[in-house]
């Protein structure tokens, strides 16, 4: 095994042990993926665990949610949600409020980094009080500032807004 293959596989024994992912990534690892990796879980896991406060310590300045409205074809895709200053600080106490309970399981298939910039796309698997979802593709994206990575938004291809 090269040098660099062995950095790039070298965190993934501590992120399944230490970060509680489901499964093995299912494309190659990029380095210092760990760090992406490990907010999007705390991100999830602030959800499992009912506590706003942890997924607000992972989100970015601002946040926007955007859907497939159940296809990978861009021009069918709705934008769902922006949030920004008291919106989004608001926005997780008010979303475990009103969708809590919150259960999900989650295998990362891809972690592409370049620069300051990170995507992670998981397979999902879970419910909360609106909706049931099965194998479901999220892409997180996130970017860092001042060393740390923070989630930016997400598209739910599987998704469509309420009507």
């Amino acid at each position: 095994m090269s040098l660099v293959m062995g950095r790039r596989l070298a965190w993934f024994p501590l992120c399944l042990i230490g970060v509680g992912w489901q499964s093995a990534l299912a494309s190659p690892i990029p380095p210092d993926s760990a760090a992406v990796v490990a907010v999007v879980e705390e991100y999830h896991e602030g959800f499992r665990r009912d506590d706003p406060g942890r997924v607000s310590a992972v989100l970015g300045p601002s946040f926007t949610m955007f859907n497939g409205n159940f296809s990978g074809d861009p021009r069918t895709w709705e934008v769902h949600m922006y949030l920004a200053g008291p919106r989004l600080t608001e926005w997780p106490v008010n979303f475990l409020r009103q969708a809590g309970p919150y259960e999900n399981q989650v295998r990362v298939v891809r972690v592409n980094l370049r620069g300051d910039a990170g995507l992670v796309v998981t397979e999902e698997t879970g419910r909360n009080r609106f909706r049931q979802w099965n194998r479901e593709l999220v892409t997180y994206l996130l970017g860092r500032e001042a060393g740390r990575w923070r989630l930016v938004g997400y598209y739910i291809r599987d998704i469509t807004n309420p009507k």
